[in-house]
């Protein structure tokens, strides 16, 4: 089986410390992801950063994610740790400033699917729900940030 990738970028008029800030709220990835979101294990240096571990909840799947490099500001790199239909999973977000009030999210996403012809609809599922995620991201932060 092949692996699959997953690339996605979305401007946002919201200063990346603000993007970053929300994306990696674990606890509050509902408000912009389809899911509940806990935050089960506390990482390092920041609750949120390496080491932590999020449960994610969907209705189909119950997944644990667990931050495995993570820079304030500029990235956070986790991969599914348990109970995804993949054998392998590993998320790439990084935050770059395209100017003091202007920002880019790079998301990428890598995986192989543990039954043999699913990629492709996971594939198209996973990249479905990403990019209403990081719209949903984007509204938010320039409608909370600028009030």
């Amino acid at each position: 089986m092949g692996m699959y990738t997953i690339t996605l970028e979305k401007k946002a008029k919201v200063p990346k410390k603000v993007l970053f800030d929300l994306l990696t709220d674990h606890g509050k990835l509902g408000r912009f992801f389809d899911g509940q979101y806990n935050l089960i294990k506390e990482g390092k240096p920041e609750s949120n950063g390496i080491g932590a571990i999020r449960e994610v909840s969907t209705g189909l799947f119950t997944v644990q994610e667990q931050v495995i490099d993570y820079k304030q500001n500029e990235h956070l790199h986790y991969k599914i740790i348990q109970g995804a239909p993949v054998e392998e999973h590993g998320g790439w977000i990084k935050f770059n400033s395209l100017n003091a009030h202007d920002s880019m999210i790079h998301y990428r996403i890598m995986f192989t699917p543990k039954v043999k012809g699913t990629g492709w609809i996971m594939k198209y599922l996973f990249e479905k729900q990403i990019k209403k995620a990081l719209d949903n991201l984007a509204n938010y932060g320039e409608d909370h940030w600028q009030s």
